[in-house]
């Protein structure tokens, strides 16, 4: 029987697939917002910049959700940016496609067009613009013989948190050491991760509002 393979190689097992890879961490589930902007000055400003450059990522992930709840203009913007993306589309075979292959096009597109509310899960993708990254956890099923995603649901990117390797990786903020790396790695074929970045350079500086925080 034919395997799908995931990015490191390894086969993809149906366990793996049973369930969400969150739904064994209640203390993220449980965690409340911080909202660093209350009382905020320059220097507590500076001093939660500077705590996400030696790694600890929540008080700017918390600013920055203060920040798109507070400031009315940039709320706007960033409705404008997200929602302009939500547009008519379908998935269509390549060019001198055989019958097979036009018949596989045809039978994605209506199981992508199965997913609930699929406009919601392309807006919380772009929760990434503002934030640097967006983490949708999937919840699968199986559906007329096929693994299909049953949920997409944006988590927090207060869950998450980066390695610096050879290239820098998201990982969910736990209290394990996996590899002599702190933190779980994300699980094959358990996510959509979307990263945007507003500037070149380390992900917890290349996020649009960390370039806004300072007019904010």
């Amino acid at each position: 029987m034919a395997k799908i393979l995931g990015p490191d190689g390894l086969p993809i097992t149906t366990e793996a697939l049973s369930e969400p890879q969150t739904s064994h961490y209640s203390h993220l589930q449980r965690e409340l917002q911080t909202h660093p902007t209350r009382g905020l000055t320059p220097s507590k400003l500076a001093s939660i910049l500077d705590q996400a450059e030696q790694g600890d990522l929540l008080a700017q992930f918390d600013l920055y959700e203060d920040m798109e709840e507070k400031d009315g203009h940039i709320a706007s913007e960033m409705s404008k940016r997200r929602r302009a993306l939500i547009l008519d589309w379908e998935i269509t075979a390549p060019d001198n496609a055989s019958a097979q292959e036009k018949r596989n096009a045809e039978q994605l597109g209506e199981l992508v067009q199965s997913i609930p509310d699929f406009e919601d899960v392309i807006f919380d993708a772009t929760d990434a613009i503002g934030k640097g990254f967006a983490c949708l956890e999937i919840e699968w099923h199986r559906a007329e013989g096929f693994w299909l995603p049953k949920t997409l649901t944006h988590r927090p990117q207060s869950w998450f948190q980066l390695h610096r390797g050879y290239r820098q990786e998201l990982r969910l903020r736990t209290h394990a050491m996996h590899e002599g790396v702190l933190g779980e790695p994300l699980r094959p074929f358990g996510w959509i991760t979307h990263v945007h970045k507003a500037k070149s350079g380390y992900l917890e500086r290349s996020a649009l509002f960390r370039q806004l925080v300072w007019t904010y």
